[in-house]
């Protein structure tokens, strides 16, 4: 018995082996078989078609058929780690019909019914994809006149309390060469209801232009005129019935800048933006001031950011007090320096040798230092450095426009000693702070002139240059914008004066400033303006040569301009909400509230 199971089990044995064996054999065999009656076939198929002579067969490319099943397959790898194999299977089999049905003789298609099984290698890197988005910092769209707003013209026109008319006319044209050009006019006047002098008239005309020279270089240039009506009604009665010329106070002002801009500084060693500023001013009694200047930064900047500069400025002032006396203040400056960028910090240090009136010579240092803290938003600037302003006329009664011509202009220079720190404390909120140490030398004072028939010619104010004054500033900002919907802008400046020289006062200077702006856009109709201001009084002189300071003063102004078609827009704008006459210039007080609206018609090419 146990003889007989193990003949079975060994049976068995074989049987398991020589099945596989056989397979293998029949498969090759049957293989052999196929591929014999497909080359009779097709022989016979050849055959066929010579016998009967058809002058109209196609002739057929069969890679032209199979064209879209060819499919290039990546050669195996060996390798220990097995490979991510992605299996496709075409829903497309392709068919290799006879010849014979392609001229329409009966016979039957050859239809191959086995799948296909192409395997790709995808490298496991490209499964999958992460996404990582780049930070963004929403920024304000700032609308360039002379880019954005072209070959359009504006016309605004407006009216309000106090016999207020405003009319503006604006042009934005590009020409044929890509040259942008932006006209504006504009007439404005107000009269005061407490006293028939508060009359104010301003005309003006502004051209800004950019102009193409090359690919690589344009020029940007400015021209400008305004002229200024106003009468001296400080301490005049209203009652007073003296021709208006006694006290009539009126400016003209006119001045042009080109600049040569290089849009490819970056990538170019030697780097060279020439400026020139011209502007006449003519004030009252025939005064008046010519004054031009010449800026032309140059440096050479390598790729180690290492920077050479080489600036250089000449500024001329000829002030005629009246038609004889006749005054010229030259100032000729050098900046050579060295800038280094390294370890997330920029170093500037050089000198600024001064040629002020020709025999002159004054030399003083120029040291800079901008540094990022590691790990921190927190940014540093530190330096000492020198501000000369070849002082005029015009810059005079911009500040203070009851000024009378002065007897000498001198030149005013500023020795400053600062640090500041930036602080970036997200993606909407900037702001900084800073603190200076000043030494003036001839800074202007303001004060009112004594011993004059005010009823007869009117309240006037003279420039008083300080020969030695040294200040303790502080200085803030703080910006918070949200995308371009909403921007709010406050600056802060406080200034204390340590020494002074010569006056008793700093006469006529702020003490504290705080300025504050709003802008909101709530939609594409609507755009919403704000603004306030808040100062402390100046130090002036009364009737007694008695000292005082003028009331601290608060200022709401409030506008917004709503588009009611594609051409037609509504505006209105408030100034002094609060209705308190304030004044900046003892006895002359400005006027209440202001309220002006009217209509903007945009015309687009």
């Amino acid at each position: 018995m146990k003889h007989l199971l193990k003949y079975i089990f060994l049976l068995i044995t074989i049987c398991v082996i020589v099945t596989p064996v056989e397979a293998k054999k029949k498969q090759r065999k049957s293989q052999k078989t196929s591929s014999v009656k497909k080359k009779a076939n097709k022989k016979k198929t050849k055959n066929t078609v010579v016998a009967k002579k058809t002058p109209n067969v196609n002739k057929v490319n069969l890679n032209e058929l199979l064209n879209e099943t060819t499919v290039t397959v990546a050669p195996t790898k060996s390798d220990s780690v097995p490979e991510k194999v992605v299996t496709i299977l075409s829903a497309f089999k392709p068919q290799l019909k006879n010849v014979a049905k392609i001229g329409f003789v009966n016979a039957t298609a050859l239809v191959d019914s086995t799948p296909i099984y192409l395997n790709y290698q995808v490298p496991s890197q490209n499964l999958s994809f992460e996404y990582r988005p780049i930070s963004l910092v929403p920024r304000a769209i700032v609308h360039d006149s002379l880019v954005s707003l072209t070959n359009i013209t504006n016309f605004k026109i407006g009216f309000g309390n106090y016999s207020h008319q405003y009319v503006q006319l604006g042009i934005n044209t590009l020409d044929k060469w890509k040259n942008t050009h932006s006209i504006t006019l504009f007439n404005e006047a107000s009269t005061g209801t407490e006293h028939h002098l508060q009359i104010i008239r301003e005309i003006g005309a502004k051209y800004i232009g950019d102009q193409y020279v090359n690919k690589y270089n344009n020029i940007q240039t400015q021209l400008f005129y305004n002229h200024s009506q106003r009468y001296r009604f400080g301490l005049v009665p209203d009652a007073s019935r003296l021709p208006e010329s006694n006290y009539e106070h009126n400016f003209e002002h006119m001045g042009a800048s080109f600049a040569l801009l290089n849009t490819k500084m970056k990538q170019r060693l030697f780097n060279i933006h020439p400026l020139v500023k011209f502007e006449h001013f003519q004030g009252i009694i025939d005064a008046t001031n010519t004054w031009y200047e010449i800026n032309n930064p140059m440096y050479l900047q390598f790729r180690n950011k290492i920077k050479f500069n080489f600036d250089l400025s000449y500024s001329f002032n000829q002030y005629n007090p009246t038609g004889i006396i006749h005054q010229k203040n030259t100032i000729f400056r050098a900046d050579p320096a060295i800038s280094i960028e390294k370890w997330g910090t920029i170093i500037k240090a050089g000198a600024s040798p001064v040629w002020v009136n020709k025999d002159d010579y004054q030399f003083y240092p120029n040291v800079q230092l901008q540094k990022k803290l590691t790990d921190t938003n927190y940014l540093v600037k530190t330096g000492w450095t020198t501000i000369f302003d070849n002082t005029q006329y015009t810059s005079l009664a911009i500040q203070n426009p009851w000024i009378m011509p002065v007897a000498d202009m001198k030149i005013t220079t500023n020795e400053r000693k600062y640090i500041t720190i930036e602080i970036s404390a997200g993606k909407r909120l900037d702001y900084s702070f800073g603190v200076s140490i000043n030494e003036y030398k001839n800074l202007p004072f303001f004060n009112r002139i004594l011993g004059t028939d005010v009823n007869t010619f009117g309240l006037k104010y003279q420039a008083i240059f300080e020969k030695r004054a040294a200040t303790l500033e502080l200085d803030a900002k703080l910006r918070y914008q949200f995308s371009d919907k909403l921007l709010f802008v406050n600056t802060f400046n406080y200034k204390q004066f340590n020494i002074i020289k010569e006056n008793a006062k700093p006469w006529g200077i702020l003490p504290l400033q705080l300025n504050s702006t709003f802008n909101w856009l709530p939609n594409k109709k609507w755009i919403v303006e704000a603004s306030a201001q808040y100062w402390t009084g100046a130090a002036q002189f009364e009737q007694g040569n008695r000292a005082y300071d003028l009331k601290n003063v608060v200022v709401l102004n409030a506008g917004f301009t709503f588009k009611l078609s594609s051409s037609w827009s509504v505006w209105a704008k408030g100034e002094n909400l609060l209705d308190k006459p304030y004044e900046r210039w003892a006895y002359y007080p400005s006027l209440g509230a202001q309220i002006t609206g009217g209509i903007i018609y945009s015309y687009r090419k």
